[in-house]
């Protein structure tokens, strides 16, 4: 997969997906597309020659994606309610925007006249300001975190970057290494941050109607800004009902860490192991 191919799934990531699944969903399949990335990267510098950027798949005459509404970047982060923050978030996706059309743009050329490394530097510029942004600064946005998803997309494309440039001859092979563990560990905050506001999951089984014949416990499963991720109606007369609820929370449980948080753990781990 070259990495203009990876402009387009990141447009597609960003957009299509935002419009069809969850915000939960949504940050699993973000932080995919970049463990993605990040495998065909370790491949590359294993190999250490051709291109990451050639043959692309997706250039100008590729698919065309909407922009993100104002719905998709909900879907992102949904929590902060800011004008001031919200403005910026919305500056950061644009930015997002500019770096996938300068991919497309250096994968034409590449594709057409061969390497650039003017365009290459001017796209790791770009790269670099994406991942600098000021919605990804706590100091500016208290609740930066919420974009570890799409920072995990963005540390991806921007390390995908630096391995085009160290298999340009640009730089040696431990520049691509540092700038990858230089972005592990802001993710690593990032999602220490992440888990903290997003964990722990309360569960609790409502008391029953008094004036109900049959006795029933509401049971449910909440994450801290209340949101159901799981509920049952428990029948104490039927023993295999608790057993059953106790199964089926668990495994709500697990699944919530899975797209909330393992994702990004694995962007983590990868670009630690490269």
């Amino acid at each position: 997969m070259k990495l203009s191919s990876i402009a387009a799934i990141v447009s597609l990531t960003l957009c299509s997906a935002t419009f069809s699944v969850g915000a939960t969903e949504q940050e699993e399949k973000t932080a995919t597309i970049g463990e993605q990335i990040l495998d065909k990267v370790k491949s590359k510098l294993l190999t250490g020659f051709g291109s990451l950027l050639a043959d692309a798949v997706f250039g100008s005459g590729g698919p065309q994606y909407v922009m993100l509404s104002e719905e998709s970047l909900q879907a992102i982060q949904d929590r902060v309610r800011k004008e001031i923050v919200r403005d910026a978030e919305y500056d950061f996706i644009a930015e997002f925007r500019s770096v996938e059309a300068s991919l497309k743009h250096y994968g034409d050329t590449v594709k057409y006249k061969g390497e650039d490394p003017v365009l290459l530097g001017g796209l790791l510029i770009k790269a670099n300001d994406l991942i600098n942004h000021r919605a990804l600064n706590s100091r500016y946005n208290d609740d930066f975190f919420y974009l570890a998803d799409t920072y995990a997309l963005a540390a991806s494309v921007v390390v995908a970057i630096y391995t085009e440039r160290h298999l340009a001859g640009l730089v040696p092979k431990s520049t691509v290494v540092t700038a990858a563990r230089n972005l592990a560990n802001q993710l690593s905050t990032m999602l220490a941050q992440k888990k903290q506001a997003d964990l722990p999951l309360r569960s609790g089984c409502d008391d029953p109607d008094p004036y109900d014949q049959a006795v029933e416990y509401r049971c449910w499963l909440r994450d801290p800004y209340g949101n159901h991720l799981a509920s049952y109606v428990v029948e104490p007369q039927y023993p295999e009902d608790h057993a059953y609820w106790e199964s089926r929370k668990a495994q709500a449980e697990l699944e919530y860490k899975q797209t909330k948080f393992d994702k990004i753990q694995a962007v983590i781990d990868q670009l630690r192991n490269l």
